[in-house]
């Protein structure tokens, strides 16, 4: 067959009669001339696990060997939600469902919400008895149970609505049938490749433009969010959009909805309004979550363009921000009375007059 130069990742648990069916399959594929990348021989000695799993969640064909242990390791589960988030979900994974992995029933698939509940609760529980200084990585780990808890359900329902067939079909073909629609994925992906290729670019009109890079766009909402949180101060999540202008509210309410993280560091920001690392934070967060969510990315550039017609909020260039009618200075400015002058230049420090 063609020597196809893209890889096939294999996402897993490791251990028992999952390792066993993974060794099969990567010997099966293997043979018939496809490369099959895998963590325990392809990851090397030191290698970041974090980029090694992001590699397979933007893998153009995955196979998902699905079991109990799978869907309760934060590890492959982040494997799953990162394909998951990206484009294309169904055509790219190639499940193979083994017996104990309890997708089919309805109540089973609870258990699993309220598995990853349950972490999120203790995890958030010891996170209060510690200084916010001395949380760092931790937050991370909060973030992907806030993501693995909000998709589990959906992905579990999409997974069991899949004809996968059996692990024991499977082997009796030689995985013959994973193999055909991995072989199919591909010839699809190089044909739309070409096709792509060789088409002419059009022009972007204003609703096909791309959104703000993700830097850009978590400094225009930082800039323009952390003064009024500042002045609102300590209130309920629920309520702090009440509190704030309009369009500002509504960059907090999508902020809030789209990134658990985000919207916790930016509770944190306005509980200490003068911790310079809070407001640091929270921009990290954002952009992090932006970085994941294109379809965020363009909600929020979207919602700092639409707070152009804000008689009292300006945005202009790449998220310069002026407030009021002030004049916006380097990379963000913000002026007009909100307890004080706040201006954010190009070294992103605030003075108040």
């Amino acid at each position: 067959m063609q020597d196809y130069e893209q890889a096939v990742f294999i996402s897993y648990a490791w251990g028992g009669e999952r390792e066993e069916i993974v060794n099969q399959i990567d010997q099966a594929l293997q043979s018939r001339g496809l490369k099959i990348i895998r963590d325990k021989r392809d990851l090397g000695y030191k290698g970041s696990i974090s980029e090694f799993m992001e590699r397979i969640g933007q893998g153009n064909c995955v196979i998902v060997v699905i079991s109990d242990k799978y869907l309760r390791s934060s590890n492959c589960m982040f494997e799953l939600v990162e394909i998951a988030e990206g484009k294309q979900f169904h055509d790219r994974i190639f499940p193979v469902v083994l017996n104990d992995a309890n997708i089919y029933d309805p109540m089973k698939r609870i258990e699993y919400v309220k598995y990853w509940e349950v972490k999120r609760s203790e995890l958030a529980e010891a996170m209060r008895t510690l200084d916010p200084a001395n949380l760092q990585g931790i937050r991370d780990d909060m973030d992907l149970y806030d993501r693995i808890r909000d998709k589990i359900s959906g992905l579990a329902s999409t997974l069991k609505d899949m004809n996968t067939l059996t692990p024991d079909m499977h082997k009796d073909s030689d995985f013959h049938e994973l193999y055909e629609g991995i072989v199919m994925r591909m010839q699809n992906a190089a044909t739309t490749a070409d096709v792509e290729s060789t088409s002419k670019e059009k022009p972007l009109t204003k609703k096909e433009r791309k959104p703000m890079d993700p830097i850009t766009l978590a400094t225009a909402a930082t800039s323009l969010l952390a003064p009024y949180l500042k002045k609102v101060g300590a209130v309920a999540m629920d309520k702090i959009a009440e509190k704030l202008p309009e369009t500002v509210g509504q960059v907090w309410e999508a902020i809030s909805h789209r990134s658990t993280g985000a919207a916790e560091a930016a509770t944190d920001l306005a509980k200490n309004p003068d911790d310079a690392d809070n407001e640091v934070f929270f921009k990290k967060q954002l952009q992090k979550a932006l970085e994941k969510d294109q379809d965020f990315a363009s909600q929020l550039t979207d919602l700092l363009e639409k707070a152009k017609s804000d008689s009292s909020i300006n945005i202009g260039g790449d998220g310069v921000v002026a407030n009021n009618n002030s004049t916006a200075v380097g990379k963000i400015s913000i002026g007009g009375n909100v307890d004080g002058n706040f201006t954010i230049g190009n070294n992103n420090q605030v003075s108040s007059k």
